[in-house]
């Protein structure tokens, strides 16, 4: 009898066993993808802050620009917080002790770059030409730095496939224009008219 028990005894805390690991790993996939949700809509953001920036205005009108830069700063302001539910700030020392618990310590270096694409959407409108020079490149920096460090949270260390592996060719669109054959050119010229 005792061997009985001993054996569902066994079985049970076995299911216990698997029943906890199989929970952890789909909540580490949920967050996973959580987090993967938000970071394209940051990368959306600091991309637009950077065509807002790279744009000349007769491609995209001074108040369309002016438009979107505002609507970059209401939607990085709300990424930075939502930020927070994914990424805690550090503890250091007494710092910010006087503020909300998710806002004591230092801020995780991943909501910094959204920081910077919120501050560069609020001083694009009335910045000087050098100044949006300035905050182009600050811009490209912020969505790359991004990019990089949320790359090591959601991406994959390997692809799926051989194919998608191998280097890309560096292609730019005046090489490609120049290789096009012209067969398929004299059709697409055809179907334009």
């Amino acid at each position: 009898m005792w061997e009985s028990a001993g054996a569902v005894a066994s079985a049970i805390i076995a299911a216990a066993g698997l029943l906890t690991v199989w929970l952890a790993a789909r909540e580490s996939a949920l967050r996973r993808d959580d987090v993967l949700a938000w970071a394209n809509d940051v990368i959306d953001a600091l991309q637009g802050m950077v065509l807002v920036c790279l744009l000349d205005e007769s491609k995209m009108g001074k108040e369309a620009k002016q438009t979107k830069a505002v609507e970059i700063a209401f939607r990085t302001s709300t990424l930075v917080e939502r930020g927070r539910l994914f990424f805690k700030n550090r503890r250091s020392g007494r710092f910010g002790e006087d503020k909300p618990e998710a806002y004591r310590g230092l801020r995780p270096m991943v909501l910094d770059p959204i920081v910077v694409g919120h501050q560069i959407a609020c001083a694009w409108p009335p910045a000087t030409e050098l100044d949006r020079a300035k905050l182009l490149l600050l811009a490209e920096d912020a969505e790359r730095k991004f990019v990089s460090l949320i790359q090591r949270e959601v991406g994959r260390s390997r692809t799926a496939a051989a194919y998608t592996k191998r280097s890309g060719d560096g292609a730019q669109l005046r090489h490609l224009i120049h290789d096009l054959d012209e067969g398929r050119m004299r059709k697409a010229l055809a179907q334009l008219r």
